[in-house]
């Protein structure tokens, strides 16, 4: 794998586990979308370290001070999964740290690359999109 798509996908990865770290201390260690599905949890509100955030679908929108992160969950509440669409717009909210993938073609070349090595793979399961480190 490229180096600087490993480090965009680490770092993404990284700010998607710190706010669903912080969701579990909103709703006592139950999965957030159950918790939010089952009315213990509003939909959007604001989180410790004054992270807002916003359940959708099967994922939620993050915004941290300076930048959001859009994410969804995966089979078993897995939150480590990732798609092109969404390193995309992580890259778009984080200014000039991805500068190589901003202007080209580059993030979606290296994405499928990735797929290619065997670094990067779709999930099998039926309803999930999202690709996990392999």
């Amino acid at each position: 794998m490229n180096k600087d798509l490993g480090i965009l996908i680490d770092d993404y990865l990284d700010d998607v586990a710190r706010g669903v770290e912080l969701l579990k201390e909103l709703t006592e260690g139950k999965p957030p979308l159950r918790a939010w599905r089952d009315n213990d949890i509003p939909q959007k509100g604001l989180l410790t370290s004054g992270v807002e955030y916003e359940l959708h679908g099967v994922g939620c929108l993050l915004s941290y001070k300076d930048y959001d992160v859009d994410f969804d969950f995966g089979p078993d509440d897995r939150a480590d999964g990732f798609d092109l669409w969404r390193l995309t717009q992580y890259v778009s909210e984080r200014g000039g740290k991805y500068n190589m993938y901003t202007k080209s073609n580059n993030l979606k070349q290296d994405f499928e690359q990735a797929v290619k090595e065997g670094t990067i793979s779709k999930s099998t399961h039926q309803y999930c999109n999202l690709y996990f480190y392999s």
